[in-house]
């Protein structure tokens, strides 16, 4: 055997071994944290599922024309949520005008505005009906806080753990037929069936 045929075994012999300690560790760290996020994924989903007890049909994953992909949809007593996730990590700030930070930097894509765009397409397909949809964005692990006195300026804003509140304690605008209606509606024109569905005895 040449040197060079020598060599070139021993690379593809090197290439065959398992990797060193250092080696495999970022493949091994990149797989966990795609697991841990889909693990805060099915929390925003546990949480919105507990709607159904206040007379919400709840969709997830419905493509708009041009804003993306909707994460989560809520059909209700109060007419529509569009809730989008974010996963940041971090401290999560609003200044007096409501424009939100992230680790006291402007975010990349400003996340209202996400919310605001998908909340639009759910609007132009509800025309013809009295029913709005309004938006939530939802942050799975970041810190949230106000820098002045005025909360209210997070409102539409939440941790997962306080996401059910968006919806146990909203107004009553539409009777459980007329969501049913609109659930259909979102049905068809989206595409895909609610994962959660009104309770029977809830309001």
């Amino acid at each position: 055997m040449t040197i060079r045929a020598l060599y070139t075994a021993m690379s593809l012999l090197l290439l065959a071994l398992p990797a060193g300690p250092g080696r495999g560790r970022p493949r091994y760290s990149a797989r966990k944290e795609r697991i841990a996020r889909a693990e805060r994924r099915e929390h925003v989903r546990l949480a919105l599922r507990s709607a159904s007890a206040h007379g919400y049909y709840v969709f997830d994953e419905l493509m708009t024309e041009g804003a993306g992909m909707i994460d989560f949809l809520a059909v209700g007593p109060v007419g529509a949520c569009v809730v989008v996730v974010r996963d940041e990590a971090g401290t999560v700030t609003a200044d007096v005008d409501a424009t939100l930070y992230l680790n006291a930097r402007p975010f990349a894509d400003d996340p209202k505005r996400q919310a605001a765009d998908m909340a639009a397409d759910v609007n132009a397909r509800f025309e013809g009906t009295d029913a709005e949809a309004f938006h939530v964005v939802c942050f799975t692990r970041a810190e949230l806080k106000y820098l002045g006195e005025d909360e209210d300026v997070l409102w539409g804003i939440c941790p997962t753990w306080d996401l059910p509140l968006a919806f146990a304690e909203a107004d009553e605008k539409h009777t459980p037929a007329d969501v049913e209606e609109l659930a259909d509606l979102v049905r068809k024109v989206y595409g895909r069936p609610p994962f959660g569905v009104p309770e029977e005895g809830g309001r």
